[in-house]
Parts: C-alpha cells; structure tokens; sequence
C-alpha cells in the first residue's frame, strides 16, 4: 500500500510509541512472551491504523491467544496513542499477527529442498 509523507510519519511515531508501550506493559498482556510492533500502516484518512505484530517464542504463546489477549486490551492501547502522541482523532487499531518470518523460513526450506 502506497502511504504518503504524512501517514508514514504517524505510523512510525505509532510503532515507536507502541513498542515502548510492549515493553513495559507487555508481561503483564501475555505472561512471557515479547512483542514487537513490525510495521504498521495508515489508511489513507488517518482512522485506521492497521497494526502488525511479531510474537516470540512462538511455541510457548500459542500465537492467537496472545493475539486475543491484545484485542481485548484495544481500549487501553489507544488510550496510550492519545496520551502520548498529539493527533487530532486517535486511530482505530486492528491487529494482525506478523506471518513474513514463518514465510520466509517456508520459502528457504523450499529452495533448500529443490538444491538437495
């Protein structure tokens, strides 16, 4: 998705202020895990900020219950964007789990296959 000047800058602020926000808050979300915010994107009005997140280690956390477990903390995470970032309206967030690893380790499996 192409993003202009402005929603690069919000989206970045976005990601810096939230994995901030993972770090400090994210034991208390998701038992031992660690979070970290690896893109997020603006739509184009500026009210919706789709965020995309990796979870490590991915074997303990069950990667869908931590997301579930962040969802239900939406009100709170927004909450933060606006105390810490001066926008005029906050950004609905959604979530999403970050897949680009588990993908890239597919597609290097796949290339080490056809190379054996």
């Amino acid at each position: 998705m192409q993003q202009n000047k402005r929603q690069r800058q919000i989206a970045s602020e976005i990601k810096h202020k939230l994995g901030e926000y993972f770090i400090r808050e994210g034991k208390t979300i998701t038992e031992d895990s660690l979070i970290s915010v690896s893109r997020v994107e603006m739509s184009p009005d500026l009210q919706y900020a789709d965020i995309y997140i990796s979870i490590y280690p991915e074997e303990i956390t069950e990667g869908e219950g931590v997301i579930e477990k962040i969802q239900g903390n939406i009100k709170q995470i927004r909450m933060f964007i606006a105390r810490n970032i001066r926008l005029r309206l906050v950004p609905e967030i959604r979530i999403f789990k970050d897949d680009s690893m588990e993908y890239a380790d597919r597609i290097n499996k796949i290339l080490r296959d056809l190379g054996e």
